[in-house]
């Protein structure tokens, strides 16, 4: 089940597990650790152009300290290029966060936008087949987790209501000023460390290497308020980080909130590709894409999905370079989990569970 969102109950007869209020667990105290900086305010200097899939422009630039110079990444642990190195430090992963202040992002287009192609190969789109399909109970999750022997890369984290499969290393800093560990996602060369003021907010993501070491360190409070909604909505519209991953230098992340699209003018549920060194935005998908728990990163594509209450549910597969949605496949339900395995992707939706073979 997703970490605690702010979220409308939905209008269904059945209340949706995927949808409902977590409580947010109570802040510790404070010691000698110095809040995290301020947002920058916004202006109209700061918002850039919006273009199509294939337009190109000047990227939002990063506000926020520029990165140190790359050092030598370590042998990654499963053979996946390890991301690039920036700010570098051989101490502890807590004590390099206690020391550094996070990159702050320049807003997004929150429409689809092509800045510069990320790097990645020439492999076909997967096709998927759908081979089975079948009812679920909505609250068993767990035990379909289980019956398939599946699972995800995330660790417990101590206060946070979401599952965790891992035991969360002693080296991974409980918190960074304000905000605390929220999720925890180890993807075997790399760690994603997503921090908020409570289980509501990822806001901050911090990337660690193989060696442990800060990879980097962004600052997403500008991609999470879409800038039009429904004023009587401000409450629910307030997004967050959902699942982030790198590759190739690149930090691909979905973000968005957990209520109705109409709330925020469809303005919604993206994915995004970031230069890892940088933080510079190379592309951001169409709106409505994903808002699943996580998305799957497939050779040179993106999987994922998109659905809520009364709007159409789909699939996605998108590619990694641009951004670009090759294809969709509607489902029955909204979205709730992606997970490969052995050439199929096993999707948990709200009330029915797939197989796709995957070609």
């Amino acid at each position: 089940m997703r970490y605690a969102a702010r979220v409308r109950p939905p209008t269904r007869t059945q209340p949706s597990p995927r949808n409902l209020v977590i409580a947010s667990a109570a802040l510790l105290a404070v010691g000698a650790c110095q809040p995290a900086p301020a947002p920058p305010a916004r202006s109209s200097g700061d918002a850039p152009a919006h273009h199509g899939a294939t337009g190109a422009a000047t990227p939002p630039a990063p506000r926020g300290p520029a990165p140190a110079a790359p050092g030598d990444a370590p042998p990654p642990r499963d053979g996946a290029a390890p991301p690039a190195q920036v700010a570098v430090d051989a101490g502890a992963a807590g004590a390099a966060l206690d020391g550094r202040s996070p990159v702050r992002l320049a807003p997004p287009p929150f429409a689809q936008a092509l800045f510069r192609p990320a790097p990645a190969g020439g492999s076909s789109a997967p096709r998927l087949v759908k081979i089975a399909e079948k009812k679920n109970a909505i609250t068993d999750q767990e035990a379909w987790f289980t019956r398939n022997g599946l699972s995800l890369p995330i660790l417990s984290v101590p206060g946070s209501p979401q599952r965790g499969d891992g035991a969360l290393p002693s080296f991974v800093p409980a918190r960074h000023g304000d905000h605390r560990l929220v999720r925890a996602i180890d993807h075997g060369d790399h760690l994603a460390l997503f921090y908020g003021p409570d289980a509501s907010e990822a806001r901050l993501v911090a990337i660690l290497d193989g060696a442990h070491r800060v990879v980097a360190f962004l600052d997403f409070d500008s991609f999470l308020t879409p800038p039009e909604h429904d004023p009587k909505e401000a409450q629910f519209v307030r997004g967050q980080v959902h699942w982030a991953v790198a590759r190739d230098g690149v930090l691909y992340v979905s973000t968005g909130h957990s209520t109705y699209a109409a709330s925020s003018r469809g303005k919604n549920a993206y994915l995004s590709a970031l230069d890892l060194a940088t933080g510079q935005l190379l592309w951001q998908s169409a709106p409505l894409v994903c808002n699943a728990e996580n998305f799957v990163l497939r050779g040179d594509h993106l999987l994922c999905g998109y659905g809520f209450t009364a709007e159409p549910d789909f699939l996605f597969v998108l590619e990694r370079t641009t951004g670009t949605i090759v294809s969709k496949i509607p489902i029955k339900s909204g979205p709730e989990v992606l997970v490969e395995k052995d050439g199929k992707l096993f999707v948990r939706t709200y009330d029915t569970d797939y197989v796709f073979e995957i070609r």
